[in-house]
């Protein structure tokens, strides 16, 4: 009744066997990632290295000295009167009033002045560059709300 060909039988039983080895092999090297997984890490009972203190003149060394900023009061007789920011830095423009011209629409980019260039206009200034300097230009301030209020009350 059972006929036992050894020649089918030992081929099943040696892949059979190949096949449990690898999946214990497997099964092993899961495991020891695992474990190492788990350690902590060594803690570092090492202090931090002393950073070393940075003097202003090795650091005027590494970077130069800072450009002195402009101001508006350098442009005496300018005002900014209006700023139109566009979505591309280029098509923005200020209208800027200048004593003996008027007003002046300016793009970024352009020349307003003598050696002054419009460099990027903002919702509630501008910025210029003069001789390689930038500068910053303000609205004109108004007065104080309160300030209104008190003289329109002693009237």
């Amino acid at each position: 009744m059972f006929q036992s060909d050894t020649s089918k039988l030992l081929p099943r039983i040696v892949a059979i066997l190949i096949t449990l080895s690898g999946a214990a092999a497997l099964s092993w090297q899961a495991r020891q990632i695992y474990l190492q997984m788990r350690q902590l890490p060594a803690s570092a009972d090492v202090a931090p290295p002393h950073a070393p203190a940075l003097s202003p003149q090795m650091l005027q060394r590494l970077f130069g000295s800072a450009t002195a900023t402009s101001s508006a009061a350098d442009l005496q007789g300018t005002q900014l009167q209006g700023c139109i920011v566009a979505a591309d830095p280029r098509q923005s423009q200020a209208l800027i009033r200048i004593e003996g011209q008027g007003a002046v629409n300016v793009f970024a980019g352009e020349e307003f002045l003598p050696g002054v260039v419009l460099q990027q206009v903002a919702h509630d200034h501008v910025l210029f560059s003069r001789n390689g300097s930038t500068g910053r230009l303000d609205f004109p301030s108004a007065p104080s709300s309160t300030a209104a209020l008190a003289a329109g009350a002693a009237e």
